[in-house]
């Protein structure tokens, strides 16, 4: 497949020509009166509408038959509508709604005479068990962000029940489902719906059939619709005492001229004007379609109609008139910035409607904040022409940004797109045009250094995943909307100096996803967009298109990427660099492209300021008679290499906190030896009371409602418990240590039993470095057998034990909320059983790189031991340890095939707990990685700091 860049002047003029094509086409569809929407039809909305009947002159009727139909024509197989490959909750919506209309026309055909009893009958049936099965296996109830679904699916089972009793559905979601309808409708009462205010709830009233007066709402009703709804719109005709015609005119508009053309189909949302004409236009003048490329009588015309619409609704608007909310202005805003019309609206509007504590919600109210609404409203303010009286929203919405980033798990979900690209891309374009505005110098003080590398780390992975995940045929996914955003990431990430070594690989990636979105042509089929169910938008999803196509034309830019300059980061660069022989040598790189391991590297020294900041909060180890901690510039790739590597992606914040962990796993080495080894001599029995006592006063209580890591104080600490005349600087770092491991805040939230486990390895740690001290000593006089000794002090001085401990409760903490990690003693054990092989080899390895530190030190190696003085020489000595690391890891591997096969025969076919299952192996086989990474890197080489002479 060619990968030539499509430079020519014609290509660019003709994508100009179908945008200005599409933004005249947009506004041919626009009806003064009912807008326009391109939404798709949605089984949802066509069922409720399909239930509508009305009585003239004494003659009952079905008001839209072919809507009925069109759910006849609809039905799956398997007796099922809307089945959905990213979310359950689509296919229960659509199904329980449908199967609600059936029912209902089956107790009253009225006219409809074409369908059999016996056939409704078996449809109604089929739907019936397809409803059954998806509820027994709803697993994201939680997760699920749909517009209402906590009151909707509810409401939908009791109107199941009433028109038949057998229809009671019980199943393992529904205490959880109850539990979040109930919180959410836990102040609400009907005045609130009767009032002159329209509520975000009125676009769902079909939840509230029996529970509130329809008549009442009836003020509501604006253009014919309930908050540009068919289903609310459907259930207010349905429900009200008085016919509504303005509202039965809005539906034969909506059943003719929406999505289904007449065929009864009905979209789930109409109009949608306002998001279509934002999206639309900002999408391809962000690409680099010019003003002038879409200039034409159409275009001045839709700028008058937002500006009107932001004058209507007081300086906000929504999606449609009535349902304002801080995406859509957002977005408007921004669209009229980049039209040059900033001047006709104000960002202090939606500052005033939309901002919370910590950062803009979408409407006044809602369950769970939106991830994309404040990505446009961070995006809306940077573009404001006097962005610098908005500094403190900034701030705001880039720390609930990057919070969001570091703590989610894999991939990036957002509430009104499907499609993990969707926020990924806006994130990008937000955080470059931060970069960006950072760079003038403008706003000196606006971002701590700290938050400008978190800022840059999210940033960067957001870009290089999305470079690394791409599939063979250019796509990803094999989804065109999906594909055109994940080529608008790649296209701001050419713009980025970080990416400065990356140009051809994202040109490449660029130019491949271009093909294929050529080859598909301009309609997508991605239903990613989210309200109740899940829809797609046919303008929005041609503009996507359109702007993946034209940042494509462009030609590979020999030029640098300059965004980003303001960082500094040249010196980490040439840090790291020097490392990269090394890791291009080991045999988990050295097969990896040179460009895959670049990226690593330049994610990687982004985390090296971090580390350096922590690197005295602990152990004062600047005082110690030791050589740099250039380990400190190591750490990170050794975490995200293997993170990249696998495409196991898991949350930054878990990735930060091991590195944090490693670092001070080396500072206990330096501690123990240039301090505590020195200070007690071969009187090293206080130094193992000193350790029980400090872990016995800090180790957590969970019981104890006091016990926060705020009110453990080290410095209180260690000077309440020094009780052995020990000098109390050691005390002090000592305790400061344990209270990082056993008070972090996740690890708190972990399960007793994982926090209990890990207060027992760190304990078996730190005790070993100590038995350590002994035998360094004593060397082989005294020490025991040389596999009784690896397999206990020498793998447990490693930290691998304990390191991983501290990875399952930051688990227990994040993935099972709280719950064991390893619920079984079968699980327990086999994990258990793994990490002390993998201990074990991780000594051998670090044992077979540092041979010649610890003779120059004095320290007890694995081959002094008498069992191997029956090897002939070093080479022999150094083979016969390479065997035993190589059958350690054997081991390693076998036990977890017997892990990964008991953590899943207890899934047991639960979706939810396939999915933890698999997460689960994901992180403990990243530990794994970077387990192996180590080894292979003590193999060549020590990387510890040595003490001075």
């Amino acid at each position: 497949m060619s990968t030539a860049p499509a430079n020519s002047t014609s290509e660019l003029s003709r994508l100009a020509a179908t945008a200005r094509s599409l933004v005249q086409r947009m506004l041919t569809s626009y009806h003064p009166d009912y807008g326009f929407s391109t939404t798709s039809v949605q089984v949802y909305d066509t069922a409720w509408v399909s239930m509508i009947s009305k009585t003239t002159q004494g003659r009952q009727e079905w008001l839209f038959p072919a809507s009925f139909h069109y759910l006849l024509k609809t039905q799956s197989e398997d007796g099922s509508w809307g089945a959905h490959p990213d979310t359950q909750t689509v296919g229960i919506l659509d199904t329980a709604s449908a199967l609600l209309a059936l029912i209902r026309h089956y107790h009253q055909p009225l006219q409809i005479c074409d369908v059999s009893p016996s056939e409704l009958k078996r449809r109604i049936k089929k739907a019936t068990e397809s409803l059954r099965h998806q509820l027994d296996n709803w697993d994201d109830v939680q997760e699920s962000n749909h517009i209402g679904v906590e009151i909707i699916v509810p409401a939908l089972l009791e109107y199941l029940s009433l028109e038949d009793p057998e229809l009671y559905f019980v199943f393992e979601a529904r205490t959880t489902l109850l539990h979040i309808r109930d919180t959410k409708l836990a102040s609400f009462k009907p005045e609130y719906l009767y009032g002159q205010k329209p509520l975000s709830l009125l676009h769902s009233l079909e939840a509230f059939i029996g529970k509130i007066d329809f008549d009442k709402v009836s003020h509501h009703v604006f253009q014919g619709s309930m908050m540009a709804s068919p289903s609310s719109t459907a259930a207010y005709l349905m429900n009200v005492s008085c016919w509504d015609d303005v509202a039965e005119a809005y539906l034969r508009h909506v059943s003719s001229v929406g999505s289904g053309h007449g065929d009864g189909g009905i979209p789930g949302t109409f109009p949608t004007a306002n998001f279509e004409f934002n999206w639309t236009i900002t999408t391809l003048l962000r690409a680099g379609v010019t003003n002038q490329d879409l200039d034409c009588p159409e275009l001045h015309t839709v700028t008058e109609i937002l500006i009107k619409a932001f004058q209507d609704e007081k300086g906000v608007i929504g999606f449609a008139p009535r349902a304002v909310d801080a995406d859509d202005t957002a977005k408007g805003l921004l669209t009229l910035s980049l039209l040059g019309r900033s001047e006709t609206v104000s960002p202090k509007p939606m500052i005033r409607r939309f901002e919370v504590d910590n950062h803009f919600s979408t409407f006044g109210s809602e369950r769970d904040a939106s991830f994309t609404t404040n990505c446009h409203v961070l995006m809306a303010l940077l573009h404001q022409d006097e962005a610098g009286k908005y500094t403190s929203q900034i701030c705001k919405t880039v720390k609930f940004l990057c919070d969001w980033w570091w703590t989610h798990d894999g991939k990036l979900k957002d509430k009104w797109n499907l499609s993990h690209m969707y926020p990924t891309m806006l994130m990008v374009e937000a955080f470059t045009d931060l970069l960006s505005l950072l760079d003038t110098g403008s706003f000196p003080h606006l971002l701590t250094m700290e938050q400008q590398l978190r800022m840059a780390i999210a940033l960067f992975q957001a870009c290089n995943r999305t470079l690394k995940t791409q599939d063979q045929d250019g796509s990803w996914d094999g989804k065109p909307e999906h594909t055109a955003y994940a080529i608008l990431v790649l296209a701001e990430a050419r713009r980025i100096c970080l990416f400065s070594e990356l140009q051809d690989p994202i040109f490449s990636a660029i130019q491949r996803g271009v093909l294929f979105l050529k080859s598909v042509g301009h309609q997508s089929f991605d239903y990613n967009w989210t309200s109740k169910t899940a829809y797609r938008t046919s303008f929005v999803a041609e503009a996507y298109l359109i702007a993946a196509q034209w940042v494509g034309c462009s030609n590979r830019d020999t030029t640098q990427p300059q965004i980003g300059k303001s960082l500094s980061l040249d010196d980490l660069r040439r840090g790291i660099k020097k490392h990269a022989t090394l890791l291009y040598q080991t045999p988990m790189f050295s097969s990896v492209p040179e460009w895959k391991i670049q990226a690593s590297m330049a994610e990687s020294m982004l985390f090296i300021p971090l580390l350096q900041q922590e690197r005295l909060s602990i152990f004062s180890r600047d005082k110690f008679q030791l050589e740099n901690d250039s380990y400190i510039n190591m750490i990170p790739f050794t975490w995200v290499g293997p993170n990249n590597r696998s495409g196991a992606f898991v949350s930054t914040s878990f990735i930060y906190d091991m590195m944090l962990l490693s670092m001070y796993g080396y500072q206990v080495d330096e501690f123990i030896e240039t301090v505590a080894a020195p200070a007690f001599g071969t009187d090293t029995q206080r130094l193992h009371s000193l350790i029980d006592d400090t872990i016995g006063q800090i180790a957590y209580k969970p019981n104890n409602p006091d016990n926060r890591r705020d009110s453990l104080d080290p410095t209180v600490l260690h000077t309440q418990h020094n009780t052995n005349n020990t000098d109390p600087n050691i005390t002090l770092q000592l305790t400061r240590f344990i209270t990082y491991v056993l008070h972090h805040p996740t690890i708190l939230r972990a399960s007793p039993s994982d926090r209990t486990h890990l207060r027992h390895e760190l304990s078996s740690f730190l005790h070993a470095h100590t038995t350590q001290l002994t035998l360094n000593h004593s060397h082989t006089n005294t020490s025991p057998p040389f596999f009784t000794w690896l397999r206990t002090t020498a793998a447990d001085h490693v930290a691998c034990a304990y390191s991983h401990a501290f990875a399952a409760c930051l688990q227990s903490a994040t993935l099972t909320h709280g719950t064991p990690l390893y619920p079984s003693i079968t699980q327990s054990y086999l994990v258990q059983h793994a990490v002390r092989h993998l201990a074990t080899a991780c000594r051998i390895y670090n044992d077979y790189g540092s041979a010649a530190r610890d003779a120059a030190e004095h320290n007890l190696n694995a081959m002094d031991f008498p069992e191997f003085d029956a090897c002939a020489g070093a080479a022999e000595r150094r083979a016969a340890l390479e065997f035993l690391g190589r059958h350690e890891w054997g081991c390693l591997e076998y036990v977890l095939g017997e892990l990964r096969s008991e953590i899943g025969r207890a899934a047991r076919g639960d979706v939810g707990e396939v999915r933890r299952a698999e997460r689960k192996m994901g992180y403990l086989g990243l530990f794994c990685d970077v387990t192996a990474l180590y080894n292979q890197i003590y193999a060549r080489c020590d990387v510890s700091a040595r003490v001075r002479g």
